[in-house]
């Protein structure tokens, strides 16, 4: 894993490299064909780096810091980087994350986790809270009460848990529906990917769009009893496992036209209902998992609990990398900021593996299984950014993070469950923006 690690980072040097020098594909990532021409404190490399660093603090404070880690004794003003942001598009973020990951499933191999042969990947999605300001309230609306109006965004995450890597990253205004996310990305979904939802997704036509692909996707959703009437009738027979047939109402039928599928009343869509026993309720699953695909129906609510995972993530982010402390107040800011969160993110998940393999291997004697604090991991890894990034030997680097993370162990308590505490949309961000005043320490 620790060679593995020093290729991704090599990958990613190597494409922030590569569009630094080279003009046209420069071009891809700027918004005009002279932005970054001049010689700046702030160029293209180091902004990227400066964004990815994700600066929580007062900016000044961060950048003084950024560069006496780049080792010069040189600064700029809050209002150079300011304007030097703009240029930049958050895409370039979002690029740099798939090159992270298709770096992981390339020199991972054989160690990338896989549940009979298919990657698991959780898909759901989390509001976050932005500052109140005309730019944001007018890009991503919110909503209000008597008192006060809230500006939020949409985000939406399909999750590999099983390798805990944020594969397709979405930010929508507010409005946007996550049932319409999730149809935005179904065409990107790969063959060997089973995708878990939630049953805020149980409709035919999420069903319909995965087994008309090409090749059909596999999937599991949580049904919604009281939309679909198989379902209810299927809990009525009291059966494990039941094959049924899906009928397109009037309206699956109108949203695959606009998806570019023609289908008819006379289409229906075979799918497979499995009963989940839990302590206090029934639940089913729709599947296209078959039996005959050695896929029994015992197997069913432990995979389904899989899904957990996304939601542990987006805790990471909202409360370990302070996501909705945001470092501008303009929508480029907010998603530079967003996709930056996502790669640190998947930075954070790829350079600890190697010190929890160890941790599973050596630390044995303790009475609970023990694994890495992923705090203190992302604020050593924080700190240690740069150097990572401008170090000919990014190995030198990986290895103080190693040595770092297998000190700082947290038990795995497993079994535990405490109620869902509902907040008010006020309540619910942790760190938050203020256009008055960020922390300097």
């Amino acid at each position: 894993m620790f060679e593995s690690n020093i290729k991704i980072i090599s990958e990613l040097k190597s494409f922030l490299s590569y569009i630094a020098t080279n003009r046209d594909l420069l071009n891809y990532f700027c918004y005009s064909d002279r932005d970054f021409i001049r010689t700046r404190k702030l160029p293209f490399e180091r902004l990227a780096l400066l964004i990815t660093k994700l600066c929580k603090k007062t900016l000044s404070i961060e950048l003084e810091t950024f560069f006496q880690e780049l080792g010069t004794s040189m600064s700029c003003s809050v209002s150079a980087f300011t304007q030097q942001r703009v240029k930049l598009n958050p895409l370039f973020f979002h690029c740099w994350n798939l090159i992270l990951c298709q770096g992981y499933y390339l020199h991972y191999g054989r160690n990338v986790k896989r549940w009979k042969g298919y990657r698991v990947i959780a898909a759901d999605g989390s509001n976050i809270s932005l500052v109140n300001t005309p730019c944001l309230s007018g890009h991503f609306g919110g909503q209000g009460n008597q008192q006060t109006d809230f500006v939020l965004a949409k985000t939406f995450y399909h999750y590999d848990v099983l390798n805990e890597l944020i594969i397709i990253p979405q930010i929508k205004p507010y409005r946007y529906a996550e049932l319409n996310m999730a149809y935005d990305a179904i065409d990107k979904i790969e063959e060997d990917m089973l995708t878990i939802y939630d049953r805020n997704f149980s409709n035919c036509k999420m069903v319909a769009l995965h087994l008309l692909q090409e090749k059909e996707r596999k999937f599991i959703i949580r049904a919604r009893e009281t939309t679909l009437n198989i379902v209810k009738d299927f809990i009525a027979s009291g059966q494990c496992c039941s094959i049924v047939e899906m009928k397109p109402t009037d309206e699956t039928i109108k949203g695959l036209k606009k998806s570019g599928y023609i289908i008819t009343k006379n289409t229906w869509f075979k799918v497979r209902l499995v009963r989940v026993e839990l302590p206090d309720s029934i639940e089913v699953l729709i599947t296209n998992l078959w039996k005959e695909e050695n896929h029994p129906a015992s197997e069913f609510k432990d995979l389904y609990f899989m899904r957990w995972g996304v939601e542990t993530n987006i805790c990471i982010q909202k409360n370990i990398l302070q996501l909705e402390a945001f470092s501008g107040l303009t929508v480029r800011a907010v998603l530079q900021d967003f996709y930056a969160t996502v790669l640190m993110t998947n930075l954070h998940a790829i350079l600890i593996k190697d010190a929890q393999q160890t941790v599973d291997k050596k630390v044995t004697y303790r009475k609970y299984p023990m694994k890495i604090n992923k705090n203190k991991a992302f604020g050593k890894i924080k700190v240690n950014l740069v150097s990572l990034f401008i170090k000919d030997k990014p190995e030198d680097i990986l290895k103080i993070l190693y040595d770092y993370f297998i000190k700082e162990l947290v038990p795995i308590r497993k079994g535990r469950s405490f109620p869902r505490v509902r907040k008010n949309i006020k309540a619910k961000s942790k760190h938050r923006t203020y256009t008055n005043f960020k922390s300097a320490h």
